[in-house]
C-alpha cells in the first residue's frame, strides 16, 4: 500500500489560476533534501523562512515551513514550500524534488502517516477527507462533527467492558475441572445485557454523516393554480417549472436547487393539493404531494390573495403534516397596497397565522421570503439540541455496532443455556468488530479504501 521509509513529496494546492502554490514534503530525509535543492542550511527545528531558490535559471521567492518530527501533520519531519508561481513552474520545483530522491505522493499518504504515527485515529482520518471533499455546508458541518467526535471514546469504554467480561468467562474455563466459579451465570448475563443497552443506546443515539450532510427540502404547497410554480421559477431564476392560467398543470413533484447566502436547499414545487380527487391523476399528484411535504424539512404554503374564499385552502391545511411552515400570499401584484393590507389582516384572521407578500411577477417579497427560508433552515439544521447531543457516525461505524449488537444478544442466548465456550467467542467476534475503531486493528484493505478517497498531497 503504502511505504512509510520513504521521503515523499507532493503539489498539495491545486491547480489553476490560484496565486500561491504549496510544495508538501515529508519523512526522514526532509531536511537534507531541502538543504540540498535550497542550497541552504536548515536547521532541524520549528520555524518559517524567507529566502529566493533557482530553478533552471528563474528565482522565485517562497516561505519554507518546517516542521521537525514528531511535532508535524504526519509525526515525521516534514516541511511546505509556500511559493507565487505559476503551474509550470511548480512543475519544476516538483520534479527537482524527485531527482533528489523524494518518491510522489499517493492519495492520503500524509494523513495516512498522521494515522500511523498516532497524529490522529481512524474516524478523524476519515473526517479529513469528508472536509476536503465537501462540496456545500451541510457537508462540511458533517465532517466537522465527525472530525471532533466521541465515538472512539464511547466504543473504548464498551470495548473494556467486553474484555473485561470475556477475561472473567475464559478463566472460568481455564478453572472450570476445578469446580471454580469465577463470575456467576446470572451475573455474566446481567453484564452482556447491560453491555449490549449502552452499544443500543450509542446506535440510537448516533446520526451519520450522510443524515447531517443531506441538504435539506423544502417543499412549495398549496391549492391548485396558486401561483406555486411562478415562485418556485421566481425563486431560483428561471424557468423551470411550467406556468399555465389553467389549474393543476403540474403533475408531478419537481426538484430545483435553491441558492440562498448562507445555505443552499432543494426546492419541490408540487402538484396542487386536491382535498377530494377526481381522476387517477388528481389521485397520483396529490399522493406524491404528500409524500414530498412529509420528507421535507419546511413547507411554503402558498395561498392566491386574489381569492374570495379560501374553504378549499382551509381544508388542505388540515392534511398537512405539522411541519414548520413559511406562509406566502402570492399574486400581490394584482391587489393595490390598500387592497393587499386589508386582505393580510383577513388571512391572518382565518389561518391563524402571518402571511408573507409575494409576487412572482414583480419580485416583491421574494427577498424576505428566502431570508425567512433561511432562517427556518439554519435553526432546524445547526442550532436543534436533538442534532446537536447525537454522536457523528460513518456508515462503516454504524455497521460495526449492529454486528457487536448481534454478536452480543448471541452471547446473551448462549450464556442462559450454558454454553460458556460459544460465549467467548461471540465476545470475541465482538471485540474484534468493534476493534476496527482503531489503529492496530484495521484490515489493510480498509484502510486502502479510506484513504484512496484523499486527493494527493492530503
Amino acid at each position: 500500500m503504502y511505504n512509510i521509509d520513504d521521503t515523499i513529496v507532493a503539489v498539495s494546492s491545486g491547480s489553476g489560476s490560484a496565486a500561491k502554490k504549496i510544495i508538501r514534503i515529508s519523512g526522514d530525509k526532509t531536511f537534507d533534501i531541502l538543504n540540498f535543492f535550497a542550497a541552504q542550511n536548515f536547521q532541524k527545528q520549528r520555524n518559517i523562512i524567507h529566502t529566493s531558490i533557482n530553478v533552471d535559471d528563474l528565482e522565485l521567492e517562497c516561505r519554507f515551513y518546517l516542521f521537525p518530527s514528531p511535532n508535524s501533520y504526519t509525526g515525521s519531519d516534514l516541511a511546505e514550500i509556500h511559493i507565487f508561481a505559476c503551474d509550470e513552474a511548480v512543475e519544476l520545483i516538483f520534479s527537482r524534488f524527485l531527482t533528489l530522491g523524494c518518491r510522489g505522493a499517493l492519495a492520503g499518504e500524509f494523513t495516512y502517516r498522521a494515522y500511523i504515527n498516532g497524529k490522529m485515529d481512524l474516524s478523524k482520518a476519515e473526517a479529513v477527507a469528508q472536509l476536503i471533499q465537501s462540496s456545500n455546508q451541510y457537508q462540511l458541518c458533517a465532517a466537522q462533527r465527525l472530525f471532533g467526535g466521541s465515538i472512539e471514546k464511547k466504543i473504548g469504554q464498551i470495548r473494556r467492558e467486553i474484555l473485561e467480561l470475556l477475561s472473567l468467562i475464559e478463566a472460568g474455563l481455564d478453572f472450570s475441572a476445578e469446580d471454580i466459579e469465577i463470575i456467576a451465570p446470572k451475573k455474566a448475563i446481567e453484564t452482556a445485557e447491560k453491555i449490549r443497552g449502552g452499544l443500543g443506546e450509542l446506535l440510537s443515539g448516533s446520526i451519520t454523516f450522510e443524515q447531517i450532510a443531506q441538504a435539506p427540502s423544502v417543499v412549495i404547497a398549496g391549492d391548485t393554480n396558486a401561483g406555486k410554480s411562478s415562485l418556485v421559477n421566481a425563486l431560483i431564476g428561471t424557468k423551470r417549472s411550467i406556468v399555465s392560467d389553467q389549474s393543476g398543470t403540474t403533475r408531478d413533484v419537481l426538484e430545483h436547487w435553491l441558492k440562498l447566502d448562507k445555505c443552499d436547499c432543494v426546492l419541490f414545487d408540487c402538484a396542487g393539493l386536491v382535498a377530494e380527487p377526481t381522476d387517477i391523476l388528481q389521485t397520483l399528484a396529490n399522493a406524491a404531494a404528500l409524500r414530498a411535504i412529509d420528507d421535507a424539512m419546511l413547507i411554503i404554503f402558498c395561498a392566491d390573495i386574489t381569492k374570495p374564499d379560501y374553504s378549499k385552502d382551509l381544508e388542505i391545511l388540515k392534511r398537512l403534516s405539522k411541519k414548520p411552515a413559511i406562509y406566502a400570499a402570492t399574486k400581490c401584484d394584482c391587489l393595490t397596497d390598500t387592497q393587499i393590507s386589508t386582505k393580510l389582516k383577513s388571512l391572518t384572521k382565518l389561518f391563524g397565522t402571518d402571511f408573507t407578500i409575494t409576487s412572482a411577477k414583480t419580485g416583491l417579497g421574494l427577498e424576505k421570503l428566502k431570508e425567512l427560508i433561511e432562517q427556518n433552515i439554519i435553526t432546524q439544521t445547526f442550532n436543534t439540541s436533538e442534532t446537536a447531543e447525537k454522536t457523528a457516525l460513518t456508515e462503516r461505524h454504524k455497521q460495526a455496532v449492529i454486528e457487536a449488537i448481534k454478536n452480543i444478544e448471541n452471547a446473551c442466548g448462549e450464556l442462559e443455556k450454558g454454553s460458556e465456550e460459544i460465549t467467548a467467542m461471540l465476545l470475541r467476534s465482538a471485540l474484534q468488530t468493534l476493534s476496527s475503531f482503531e489503529a492496530e486493528h484495521i484490515d489493510e484493505q480498509i484502510l486502502e479504501t479510506i484513504f484512496s478517497r484523499f486527493c494527493i498531497g492530503k
